[in-house]
């Protein structure tokens, strides 16, 4: 049986890398100009061209009245368009500008220049048992957060 202080201590570490996560994103996404979650919207254009506001926000577990005016402030400076779907008008799609594509190629080789040294420090048994702990952390969230919907 697992025990309080173990869950504790795997709470506490959970919480340590998610503030380091933040704090390391903020700072790659600084000499963009973008915050954060800018940042997070566009990737997630990125990897879903042509989506919805709706489902950026369950996506990403934000309201729309908190979505809505980043996305207009990333149109407004470049980032993003909206296109209306020529089957149904009603339909307002999410794309990438190219400057927006432009910020991503150098915002990708960022990320793995942070990331790469630190995977690269560990032995492949280690990273192997990271890999494997983090797949069992992510079907456990992802489980979870399939039951708060």
């Amino acid at each position: 049986m697992i025990s309080l202080e173990e869950r504790n201590e795997v709470l506490d570490m959970v919480k340590k890398l998610s503030y380091y996560f933040e704090k390391t994103k903020n700072s790659l996404c600084e000499p963009y100009k973008l915050s954060s979650i800018q940042s997070t919207i566009i990737l997630d254009v990125f990897h879903n061209e042509g989506t919805k506001v709706t489902d950026i926000c369950s996506r990403l577990g934000k309201s729309t009245n908190t979505v809505s005016p980043l996305i207009n402030r990333l149109v407004e400076h470049g980032y993003l368009t909206k296109e209306k779907n020529e089957d149904d008008q009603r339909v307002v799609g999410i794309f990438l500008t190219d400057k927006a594509k432009g910020i991503m190629g150098k915002l990708m080789d960022d990320i793995g220049a942070f990331t790469w040294p630190m995977f690269d420090a560990l032995t492949d048994e280690e990273f192997k048992k990271v890999y494997e702990s983090l797949v069992i952390l992510a079907n456990l969230t992802y489980n979870a957060d399939k039951g708060d919907k």
